[in-house]
């Protein structure tokens, strides 16, 4: 962490503002209600000190902050929410006042969003001119540069840069950008001809959405054609369709660096493996130190730290992550950049205040966002079913920290598993499933 000990932080989670233009192009309301209960894992960020606003309240913050060892938090809400949640605050005369008093007699914050977006900035200089706050945002660029987080965020700009970058053959795989869902359902049938599947993506697509796998040849390019313009993630976009990565273990390694504002060399924060629900979509992570072993760590860590370099001579401030998949050879391909706190962010960040920067010579950790708890939708409930395998277990370095509880009511929760190791940790989550069934 970037942080000057000394000066409060204040920690937006914006995740629903930073895509809000993406998901709306869906009709189902639940697609953005769902990025709502995100919010919680904004608690294990940045150490136990800090206000954190969410667009969703959590009931259960004050449990969560206090059993896992973050009592210097305090979870904030907007008496009126959006999907906007730096406007929110802005329209807050009650929570602006209670940021003013966290500030302190020096009139002092770190302000650090889950991403910038152009409604952060709005709020930063609003803190900044009407109260006079001084700010410092070590993780955010120059609102100048915020066009350069929004283009490397993209499939289209990350595929333009990256040939560029890296001279290597064989970077990121074969494939198109498409300027619509006529060319990309060509681009899908082009591929089937030669043998091959392909991946079609929405430029701005995120955790899933806007992604379809042909892995197969059996469509005709009317089926294609259909099936493109059945998902509403794809219209009024630009496309990529990639070569599909033949890979039977479905590794997808990522990795995450962070590129300081004081011009500072970036840094690799974490490396960690993505894990999929069945539907394709973004579940959580695995981080463990039998990844850092793999014949493949070095080129990534390589080429991450290249891009970080160029990404800072931009201008580029803040983190971001690289999503990878390895084939069956165990060569590793480069897919695409999420220029903002990531997915397994809060995870890496929990383990190096809960067990020391050298966390991976002790734990490996998993994470999930979404586990079904059928039954299950008050918090009591939930410590009790999982009771004796709650963190940690008799003392020792093992067992389940509940993050999200926000969820609930939808009988979902979100968890970080901890174990010593990667088979440890496997054994834990059937455990902790099968007290779950049993509660049901």
């Amino acid at each position: 962490m970037n942080l000057e000990p000394a000066v409060p932080t204040l920690a937006i989670y914006n995740n629903l503002e930073t895509f809000f233009k993406f998901l709306q192009r869906s009709n189902e309301h639940k697609v953005l209600e769902k990025r709502t209960y995100r919010g919680d894992r904004g608690i294990f960020w940045l150490g136990p000190q800090k206000l954190l606003i969410t667009t969703k309240r959590i009931p259960d913050a004050e449990y969560v902050c206090n059993r896992w060892g973050y009592f210097g938090t305090t979870v904030s809400t907007p008496s009126k929410v959006t999907y906007h949640l730096s406007l929110d605050i802005l329209n807050d005369t009650d929570l602006l006042q209670e940021i003013v008093e966290y500030a302190g007699p020096k009139k002092t914050l770190q302000l650090i969003p889950y991403a910038a977006t152009t409604e952060f900035y709005t709020l930063a200089k609003y803190l900044q001119v009407e109260l006079g706050l001084e700010l410092i945002l070590p993780e955010s660029p120059l609102q100048s540069n915020l066009w350069i987080r929004d283009y490397m965020d993209t499939k289209t700009g990350f595929r333009s840069l990256i040939p560029e970058w890296l001279r290597e053959e064989k970077v990121i795989p074969p494939g198109f950008i498409c300027r619509d869902i006529n060319e990309a359902a060509y681009a899908v049938d082009w591929f089937s001809g030669q043998g091959l599947g392909s991946v079609v993506k929405a430029d701005r697509g995120e955790s899933g959405l806007g992604h379809l796998t042909f892995q197969e040849s059996e469509f005709s390019l009317d089926d294609i054609l259909l099936m493109l313009q059945a998902d509403p993630f794809l219209k009024t976009d630009l496309i990529v369709v990639d070569q599909f990565i033949q890979s039977e273990q479905q590794l997808s390694p990522s990795l995450e660096l962070f590129v300081p504002s004081n011009g500072q060399p970036p840094v690799i924060t974490y490396l960690s493996s993505q894990l999929f629900s069945v539907f394709g979509h973004f579940a959580g992570v695995l981080i463990s130190r039998e990844l850092m072993q793999a014949s493949w760590y070095p080129r990534l860590a390589k080429y991450g730290l290249q891009i970080a370099q160029n990404l800072q001579k931009m201008g580029y401030v803040g983190h971001f992550d690289i999503d990878t998949i390895v084939d069956d050879r165990g060569h590793i391909y480069l897919l695409e950049i999420n220029t903002r706190r990531t997915g397994g962010t809060y995870v890496h960040e929990f383990a190096a205040l809960t067990f020391g920067k050298d966390y991976l010579n002790k734990v490996s950790l998993l994470c999930n966002n979404a586990v079904k708890c059928n039954g299950i939708n008050k918090l009591d409930n939930l410590v009790e079913s999982l009771d004796n395998l709650l963190f940690p277990i008799s003392g020792e370095d093992r067992g389940v920290v509940i993050t999200v509880t926000s969820s609930l009511s939808e009988s979902e929760f979100g968890c970080i598993l901890v174990a010593p190791n990667e088979q440890e940790l496997l054994t834990l989550k059937q455990e902790m499933l099968s007290h779950l069934q049993s509660a049901a």
